[in-house]
C-alpha cells in the first residue's frame, strides 16, 4: 500500500503520505516558510538590444499551510512573496505577491484513486509596461528555472484525477487532468488582453523496488493546449496555439545503511507553435537535466547531502545554453514537530542569445517546516 501512495503522490505532484486509518494523503496539519534566493549574472548582456540584461536575481518567501479535512480529504495552500531584480539596458525590480494556488485532495479509493480540484487565486501581477515586460519574461524560463516562474494569470481552475494498480512487482499509474484559466490584460500602454486556451494533462508514471535497498520510479507527463487568443489597443488581434510538452522522469534511490544515493534525471521537450498560422521556430526547446545526490545521516536528526547536477538547453533557433552546478543540502529534525532546510547552489555555464556568454549562478534556500 505504502508503494502505491508513494507513486499516487508522484502523479499529483506531493511527495505525503497517507498514515494508518485514514486514506487521506495529507493526514496531519503542515505549515512550511522560508527564504529562497536565486541570481544569475552574465559576463556579456543578452537580449535584445532593448533589453538586454546583465544579471537576474530573485528572493521569495514561501508560504504554504496544509490541513486535513476528515479522514478522506485535505486542503492545501501556496503562495510567495517575491521580489525580482533585473539589471541591463535598464534597472528593473518588483515586489509583490505571487498568484495563491489552493487545492483539494479527496481520496475515491483507499491508496488506489485520488481526485483534486485546483483554484489559481489572482493574487500576483499579471500586467506589466512594455518597458517593465522584461521582469516577468527573465524569470519564465525553465533552463535557469527560478523558483517562482510566474509573477500572476488570470483565474484558473483546473480539475484530475490519478489513479494507481499494481501490477506484479510493479506499480503503475495514471493521472490527468483539465485546466481552465480567464483572460486578463498581461501588458498596459498598449493594452494587450491574453485569453489562454485549455490545458489537457496526462502523466503515467511507474515504480518498483529493486533487490533490498533500491527503488527506481518512471515518469511521462504529456501536456496539449487549444489556442490562445490575444487582442489589444495598437495591435492586430490574433492568436497563438503553444504547441505540446512533454516531460520525461526517472529516479533511483539506493540505501546502503546511513548513505542514500540518489541519481534523477528530466527531460523537459516544447514543439514549436503557430502563431497567426505561421510556424514559430523560437517557440520550441528541449531542456535536459541530470542530478546526483549523496545522502550521509550524520545523527539521529541531520542529514547532509552533497550534489552535483548538469542541465542542457537546446531551444529551437541558433542559441542554447550549458550549466554545470553543485551544492549540498542539510536537513536538520529540530523536534518531534519542527525540521529545517538548508541548501546552497552554485553554477556555471554559458548561454547564447545572438552570442556566446559566459554565466554565473548562485542559490540559497532556507525552509522551516512545522507539523502536528
Amino acid at each position: 500500500m505504502r508503494n502505491r501512495l508513494v507513486l499516487l503522490a508522484a502523479c499529483l505532484g506531493t511527495g505525503s503520505l497517507a498514515a494508518q486509518g485514514s486514506t487521506a494523503l495529507y493526514t496531519r496539519w503542515n505549515a512550511l516558510a522560508g527564504f529562497e534566493y536565486q541570481r544569475y549574472s552574465f559576463a556579456d548582456s543578452v537580449g535584445t538590444s532593448g533589453s538586454s540584461v546583465k544579471s537576474v536575481s530573485q528572493w521569495s518567501l514561501p508560504i504554504v499551510v496544509v490541513a486535513p479535512v476528515g479522514r478522506q480529504m485535505s486542503v492545501d495552500i501556496t503562495t510567495h512573496v517575491v521580489h525580482n531584480d533585473v539589471s541591463g539596458a535598464s534597472s528593473l525590480t518588483f515586489t509583490g505577491l505571487s498568484d495563491t494556488q489552493l487545492r483539494f485532495l479527496y481520496t475515491l479509493s483507499r491508496d488506489r484513486a485520488v481526485a483534486s480540484l485546483s483554484l489559481n487565486l489572482p493574487t500576483g501581477t499579471h500586467s506589466f509596461s512594455t518597458d517593465s515586460f522584461v521582469i516577468a519574461s527573465s524569470v519564465s524560463s525553465p533552463y535557469l528555472s527560478f523558483p517562482v516562474s510566474s509573477l500572476g494569470t488570470g483565474f484558473g481552475v483546473t480539475a484530475g484525477l490519478a489513479y494507481t494498480v499494481p501490477a506484479g512487482g510493479w506499480n503503475l499509474g495514471v493521472a490527468g487532468s483539465v485546466r481552465y484559466t480567464s483572460s486578463y490584460d498581461a501588458i498596459t500602454n498598449p493594452t494587450v488582453t491574453y485569453n489562454p486556451g485549455l490545458e489537457g494533462r496526462l502523466r503515467l508514471a511507474t515504480d518498483r523496488l529493486v533487490g533490498q535497498r533500491g527503488r527506481i520510479l518512471l515518469g511521462a507527463t504529456y501536456s496539449t493546449f487549444s489556442t490562445d487568443q490575444f487582442s489589444g489597443s495598437g495591435i492586430v488581434s490574433g492568436w497563438f496555439n503553444p504547441g505540446t510538452r512533454i516531460i520525461v522522469d526517472a529516479g533511483y534511490a539506493y540505501v546502503a545503511g546511513r548513505t542514500t544515493v540518489v541519481l534523477s534525471g528530466w527531460d523537459f521537450y516544447r514543439s514549436s507553435g503557430t502563431d497567426n498560422g505561421n510556424q514559430n521556430v523560437d517557440s520550441k526547446e528541449n531542456v535536459l537535466n541530470a542530478e546526483l545526490r549523496v545522502g550521509r545521516q550524520l545523527s539521529p536528526r541531520v542529514v547532509v547531502e552533497p550534489l552535483a547536477a548538469f542541465r542542457q538547453w537546446s531551444p529551437g533557433s541558433i542559441r542554447g545554453g550549458r550549466l554545470y552546478m553543485f551544492g549540498a543540502n542539510t536537513r536538520i529534525g529540530i523536534s518531534d514537530q519542527v525540521s529545517a532546510t538548508v541548501s546552497g547552489r552554485f553554477a556555471t555555464g554559458w548561454v547564447i542569445s545572438g552570442a556566446r556568454s559566459d554565466l554565473t549562478g548562485t542559490g540559497l534556500t532556507v525552509l522551516l517546516r512545522y507539523q502536528r
